[in-house]
């Protein structure tokens, strides 16, 4: 397995559709809803890739110098539990650590939470709704961590 940014068009295109089979599809939510959740900021993308197929990716967003956000994390189902997302945040904490001390903060989907406080990420609030979610049973719980 690799990890790596997705620089060419092809790698974009895989990073998307893997965002949208994972997260999107099995919620009948439209093809195109990632450009409804786009920030207007520099972004991070990163793919993992095993045997020439993407199997998770991840996409971040910087909010300002010292300021980053996970805005979408997706692994395959059959890759799940092998620490695919962790080394795609991992890969993540690389190539920003030059920034430190710097904030990662995330909307984690209410069965993510633990996930993402095993890699030292801290509750903040109470949980949100979005309604395209919340009909799911999908709540969000705002976390972040600190690269010092």
């Amino acid at each position: 397995m690799k990890i790596k940014s997705a620089t060419t068009q092809k790698e974009k295109e895989e990073l998307d559709r893997l965002l949208w089979d994972v997260l999107w599809k099995p919620l009948n939510l439209p093809r195109d809803i990632r450009k409804t959740f786009r920030l207007d900021s520099p972004e991070i993308e990163l793919i993992a890739i095993d045997s020439d197929a993407a199997i998770g990716a991840l996409v971040a967003n910087w909010l300002s110098e010292k300021k980053i956000e996970i805005r979408h994390l997706a692994v395959r189902q059959d890759y799940r539990k092998k620490s695919v997302g962790k080394l795609l945040i991992e890969e993540l904490f690389k190539l920003v650590r030059e920034a430190a001390p710097l904030q990662i903060q995330t909307f984690a989907r209410n069965d993510s939470v633990g996930f993402y406080a095993k890699l030292g990420f801290k509750p903040v609030g109470d949980y949100l709704e979005h309604e395209d979610f919340t009909k799911h049973g999908i709540r969000f719980q705002k976390m972040y961590t600190e690269l010092l």
